[in-house]
């Protein structure tokens, strides 16, 4: 959230994450909460196990974790909105999840603390070098990170990534080859990828009926809105150029 200046009136403006964290939208990573879950059943957890959801959003895979896992929860988000509401979900569902506000750049974790750290669309929206050297700090020896991310199937024009950086405020998008490359100069030594799509294929296999839109009860601003139909826009239009991949890497020392 931003401000800007329109004949002497201070203009409060909103992007993207103010848009997924006011409207509630709990699963906008590619994929949604079905890939998420998927992914997930794969893994194993012990209950002494301490797992960071790493841009936790409004704390719905945390709180799949805690539910199913039975693992130690660790959750962290930079957005108030966001801590707020998956505060509100934990005390709800009566979960103890241990929910801080900050950022993935300057985790607020000491060295070798988790033995897996959760991030589903949040390390692009970060310095990556930075957020992917946190992670590695945090992680124990033969901890491991699963990272769902955006990612370039092929070059844009110069134009075409001014407007997906508009609207995200993301300062880079990596290819796949850029993705393993910062994973591996972030000193992780076995990057596997487990799946890849492009944002064409996720929009004819993915439905949204695992998502959760839960609008707060006061009147929104309608730019909210317009952001989104925005992205709905954007997602369309590059639905053959960008994709994701789903990496697992894992830190060997």
């Amino acid at each position: 959230m931003g401000w800007l200046q329109k004949e002497g009136v201070d203009i409060m403006t909103y992007d993207y994450q103010d848009a997924l964290a006011y409207k509630g939208i709990s699963a906008a990573h590619p994929g949604g909460f079905s890939l998420t879950k998927k992914v997930l059943a794969k893994e194993h957890f012990s209950s002494q196990e301490k797992v960071l959801d790493a841009g936790c959003g409004t704390g719905l895979t945390s709180a799949y974790l805690s539910k199913e896992k039975h693992c130690k929860v660790y959750a962290i988000d930079i957005h108030p909105q966001m801590i707020k509401r998956a505060t509100e979900r934990m005390k709800k569902e009566k979960l103890q999840v241990s929910i801080v506000k900050g950022s993935l750049e300057k985790l607020p974790y000491p060295d070798h603390f988790f033995h897996t750290v959760i991030a589903e669309s949040s390390i692009i929206f970060t310095n990556i070098p930075l957020a992917l050297n946190e992670l590695y700090r945090v992680l124990k020896p033969g901890g491991k990170l699963i990272s769902i991310d955006m990612t370039l199937e092929e070059d844009l024009r110069p134009r075409e990534l001014a407007q997906l950086k508009g609207l995200y405020h993301i300062e880079h998008f990596p290819n796949e080859q850029e993705w393993l490359g910062a994973f591996e100069k972030a000193g992780f030594k076995k990057v596997e990828i487990l799946k890849s799509n492009t944002i064409l294929q996720e929009i004819e296999e993915y439905t949204f009926s695992d998502n959760e839109l839960n609008v707060m009860p006061e009147e929104l601003p309608s730019d909210f809105n317009d952001i989104l139909n925005e992205h709905g826009k954007m997602m369309m239009h590059f639905a053959d150029r960008l994709g994701y991949r789903v990496f697992k890497a894992e830190k060997n020392d």
